[in-house]
């Protein structure tokens, strides 16, 4: 099995040991997948990194100069150091499935799609499951893994990763750069790790809020945002409408913008 996916993170301390404790089963998990080439951390200086990891022929380390890494500063870095390889942004809890058809998605980022992952949930017993309220929205807006292939120049993204916004941000400039943002996390699995501090989506504003403080709340999504719906939950326009309880005339306005972006008119 060859590997090739060159995961792009950020290891911190956490002042809760059983919260740090979920970010070194996810770093360690994704160290040991064969799919993994290398794993980069992009670490902050003042981080502790056990030495286990250290040690491990597949970790690479690269100083940071500022506490959290932004979408550019972690662009910038796979653009500098693994130009024509395919890199994965992700956050610390999570890990990616080693079981999937990872060198499918090789092929995909070939083509000029960009992977943004949505997580399956894992309780602290190992059971993975989808959040039944973020399946209301198809998981539009719960990106936490971005597969692509480098270089890769993305406008306006220097924003944290991991802030609220950041994901349905940073598939606008995805967008507006030029590459397809896919959403398709059963094919590509990640699963996400946060039972620690019992985050769920009532309380996730202000489990960040205080995590983060002032500078994780910065907003990206105000500049723009793309939501991108589970692919496969997106299988019947009609029902997408239904749900999003869109009156006659917004469906018809969707109509109009599905024709005129697949059929040109030409009378010359």
């Amino acid at each position: 099995m060859s590997s090739f996916i060159h995961i792009i993170q950020q290891y911190c301390n956490h002042s809760l040991p059983a919260r740090e404790d979920e970010y070194q089963f996810c770093f360690r998990r994704n160290l040991e997948n064969p799919h993994v080439a290398k794993v980069h951390n992009l670490v902050d200086p003042k981080a502790t990194v056990p030495d286990e990891f250290r040690r491990h022929p597949k970790y690479v380390e690269h100083v940071q100069p500022s506490s959290w890494i932004t979408f550019r500063q972690a662009l910038e870095y796979a653009n500098s150091h693994l130009p024509g390889e395919v890199a994965c942004i992700s956050n610390l809890d999570i890990f990616l499935d080693p079981a999937c058809d990872w060198p499918a998605a090789r092929q995909l980022v070939g083509n000029g799609v960009v992977l943004c992952l949505s997580r399956t949930e894992m309780d602290a017993f190992g059971n993975t499951y989808k959040d039944p309220t973020f399946a209301r929205l198809a998981h539009a807006n719960t990106q936490d893994a971005w597969v692509f292939q480098a270089p890769f120049d993305v406008p306006d993204c220097d924003f944290d990763i991991g802030t609220l916004g950041c994901d349905n941000a940073f598939a606008h400039r995805i967008k507006h750069a030029g590459r397809q943002p896919v959403n398709s996390p059963n094919r590509f699995r990640v699963f996400h790790i946060d039972n620690a501090r019992g985050k769920n989506p009532g309380n996730q504003q202000q489990i960040h809020s205080l995590a983060r403080g002032a500078r994780g709340n910065a907003h990206p999504e105000e500049q723009g945002q793309y939501l991108l719906p589970d692919v496969d939950q997106v299988t019947s326009l009609d029902r997408l409408a239904e749900v999003l309880g869109l009156g006659e005339l917004q469906r018809y306005q969707i109509a109009c913008d599905m024709i005129s972006g697949a059929i040109r008119i030409r009378n010359r």
